[in-house]
């Protein structure tokens, strides 16, 4: 009679260990910028960048700290509603620095008084007088992040941020609210400290 013999598991470095523990806590930093961009909160927003540090947005470039005031500022004045999600995550880690290309998928309800303005005359005479919901606009944007991060006292952030566009889809709004099914669905969410998530803690 042979007993099967069982393999130890190989050993885990503590470099694998130090790599593995890298990974989360910049993946961390990935959903926390979301989370603040579409809470529209900016301290949180500046926590995911280092003060020196610099984010190229097309509608802005320069400094990270500058960026967080003008983003969190401006993408209330522009969008009702945002919605970023991450999806691939690559990363290139080697000691304090890091690379990463994340892909976005974005969500945003334009308001009706930026939508010429965000949209441009083209699009608004395309769908002039076709019946469609005039007050609101869907612009859904897909890109990635390329960002290059730094660990400083153990703590990771971005210094360099730079967003690509890959593609994006405009279109005039069939939201509904009000009724049916759609009616129960309670609460919507919102920016600032009103929203259900602030609630959900351990």
């Amino acid at each position: 009679m042979t007993e099967s013999a069982t393999a130890p598991a190989p050993a885990i470095s503590d470099a694998e260990i130090e790599d593995l523990l890298a990974r989360r806590d910049i993946y961390s930093v990935l959903t926390r910028y979301c989370r603040a961009l579409d809470r529209a909160d900016v301290e949180l927003m500046k926590s995911v960048y280092w003060p020196d540090g610099s984010d190229s947005h097309g509608v802005f470039d320069g400094n990270a700290v500058e960026f967080s005031e003008f983003i969190v500022r401006e993408i209330q004045e522009w969008f009702e509603v945002t919605m970023h999600g991450i999806m691939n995550v690559h990363m290139e880690v080697e000691g304090d620095r890091a690379a990463t290309e994340t892909y976005l998928f974005a969500y945003h309800k334009v308001r009706e008084e930026k939508a010429e303005e965000i949209f441009g005359s083209r699009y608004m005479e395309r769908f002039a007088g076709k019946g469609l919901d005039p007050a609101h606009h869907h612009f859904f944007f897909g890109g990635r992040y390329l960002d290059k991060f730094e660990r400083r006292e153990g703590e990771w952030r971005i210094f360099r941020r730079e967003v690509v566009m890959d593609w994006n889809e405009n279109r005039p709004s069939n939201e509904i609210l009000d009724q049916g099914m759609f009616a129960t669905l309670r609460p919507l969410g919102e920016r600032g400290p009103g929203d259900p998530v602030w609630g959900n803690r351990p």
